[in-house]
């Protein structure tokens, strides 16, 4: 006789995309003000030429970054871990433990016609490995650049409720994501990774 294990509980909500306006326009221009024009560096990619190496591979990523600038009372990482914790205990139920030092958010800066960031996930190798959930936090406005949006493999998004200023939108680490090519105007996001033990 074969047994056959109990049906696992399965969570309908697992491949949400969870939107909500949680920074004010004049606290994104905080950020904004915050950052230092002389440390944007180009972004890298993972796993291109060796599993777990970042490197610099225009036709997959092209756009700038730099970390971003926590004040000493921990804004803004406060506000964004605080509004995850919430969405996880709503949808997806991930076991979570924060942010982790050796994968810190960045502030993406997308400014030059044909910046991107090609179809991807973003749970892989090494520093990469224990990421759960991701996140973007609009730091301009949609209306103010062309292009470059956030898109979701089969999971549709009106682009006025992903562009908001002030906008942060989370979702899993497995999830086939991308940023459609810039064609006017410049788009700036803070993304990161919220980390947790390895799903079992």
């Amino acid at each position: 006789m074969i047994v056959m294990p109990a049906a696992p509980l399965r969570n309908a909500g697992v491949v949400s995309v969870y939107v909500n306006t949680v920074f004010s326009e004049e606290e994104c221009d905080e950020i904004l003000a915050s950052l230092d024009e002389t440390k944007w560096e180009e972004a890298l990619v993972g796993g291109v030429e060796e599993k777990g190496k970042f490197t610099h591979a225009p036709d997959y990523r092209s756009n700038y970054q730099q970390t971003v600038p926590v004040r000493e009372d921990g804004f803004p990482l406060n506000r964004i871990a605080d509004e995850i914790s919430i969405a996880n205990s709503s949808l997806w139920r991930f076991d979570l433990g924060g942010f982790v030092k050796d994968d810190m958010p960045w502030v993406m800066d997308y400014c030059r016609q044909g910046d991107h960031n090609d179809w991807h996930v973003d749970l892989g190798q090494r520093a990469t490995a224990s990421r759960k959930l991701g996140f973007s936090l609009q730091l301009t406005e949609g209306t103010e650049y062309e292009g470059g949006d956030l898109g979701f493999h089969r999971i549709q998004k009106d682009r006025k409720d992903l562009t908001g200023k002030g906008t942060l939108i989370v979702f899993p680490s497995f999830w086939l994501h991308r940023v459609a090519p810039m064609t006017k105007g410049a788009r700036k996001v803070v993304v990161g990774w919220v980390h947790g033990p390895s799903f079992r």
